[in-house]
């Protein structure tokens, strides 16, 4: 099991690697640089060509590519961002307060969908079949299809113009506290956490059907082991693996969710600071929270993988 470890660990350090050359090549291929964003057009008319060279020199933007990868890469690895092109705040002082609160968020979501999700993918699984299975099954398939933007706006009409109990913009800091933004973030929270709960209970019921029908919970229930303990203590365990081999999908599928709910919503994330640099252009802004959110979904994969090597006696079995 030890090496077994540490080959999804190397193999996690190489995927954050290439990750981190993706991310730089593709704001790479983005249209324009930061010249077009720190000089006008008025200003491109009066000035000269050695001029602007000049300042593209200034920006380290004459440098190759690969030299500034690499310059990027080293400080990231020492948790140096680099800074804004425009005013030259450092990076790790914009995105700061937006991780915490799109963590925050993302904490939220993921404590209430993995709840809801395990009640009702056993019950589901365990009355299979049945007019309640049919029901919540089929119920579930549309929460899922139903993209996030499409929940957030009937949630807004709903809930924030039809009855208005919740706001339908968020009016707070990025530096707000934590109590003030769980406060007002029950409609972003709920946006993301539908489709999600819909699809980890679709995963749940699969696994949870098949592990009741395996030969080993025969024998389980051959022994006289009383049925509560047969689907709690054997089957549930095993059942939840398919979701955890699926869970850096899930962080994948959080993280997307939280980019369109924090612009929908006008909650203050990491998700809003991406478009806005985006906007901006601000490659380095850009480059740092799609870095950081591939770092997430690589390093929960990892938390997972770990989990399953826990969980499933057959994956221990293997030799490296």
């Amino acid at each position: 099991m030890f090496w077994i470890l540490i080959r999804r660990l190397s193999l996690s350090l190489l995927i954050l690697f290439l990750a981190a050359v993706f991310v730089f090549l593709a704001t790479e291929v983005l249209p324009g640089d930061a010249l077009d964003v720190f000089l006008t057009a008025d200003d491109l008319a009066v000035m000269e060509v050695e001029e602007i060279e000049e300042m593209r020199r200034d920006f380290g933007l004459d440098r190759p590519a690969w030299v500034r990868f690499w310059d990027w890469f080293s400080g990231v690895l020492v948790g140096d961002f680099g800074k804004t092109f425009i005013h030259e705040v450092p990076i790790s002082e914009i995105i700061w307060h937006p991780l915490i609160n799109s963590l925050l968020l993302g904490a939220v979501i993921t404590a209430i969908t993995f709840p809801f999700a395990l009640l009702i993918g056993i019950l589901t699984g365990y009355r299979r079949g049945s007019q309640e299975d049919v029901i919540v099954s089929t119920t579930a398939i549309v929460g899922y299809s139903i993209p996030d933007f499409v929940i957030g706006t009937c949630l807004i009409i709903v809930f924030a113009v039809w009855i208005p109990l919740f706001p339908a913009v968020i009016i707070a800091f990025s530096d707000s506290s934590p109590g003030e933004l769980l406060a007002v973030s029950l409609l972003p929270a709920l946006t993301v956490i539908i489709g999600h709960i819909a699809h980890q209970s679709r995963l749940l019921r699969a696994g949870f059907i098949e592990t009741m029908n395996s030969e080993f919970v025969e024998r389980v229930r051959l022994s006289g082991i009383p049925e509560s303990r047969v689907i709690f203590r054997h089957a549930l365990p095993a059942s939840v693996i398919p979701m955890l081999n699926s869970f850096a999908m899930y962080i994948a599928g959080v993280l997307s969710g939280l980019v369109v709910v924090e612009k929908v919503f006008g909650y203050p994330g990491l998700g809003r600071e991406l478009i806005e640099a985006v906007s901006r252009r601000e490659v380095h802004v850009v480059q740092a929270i799609t870095f950081l959110s591939a770092t997430l979904v690589i390093v929960m994969n990892l938390l997972a993988d770990f989990a399953v090597i826990i969980l499933d006696p057959r994956v221990r079995s293997l030799k490296s």
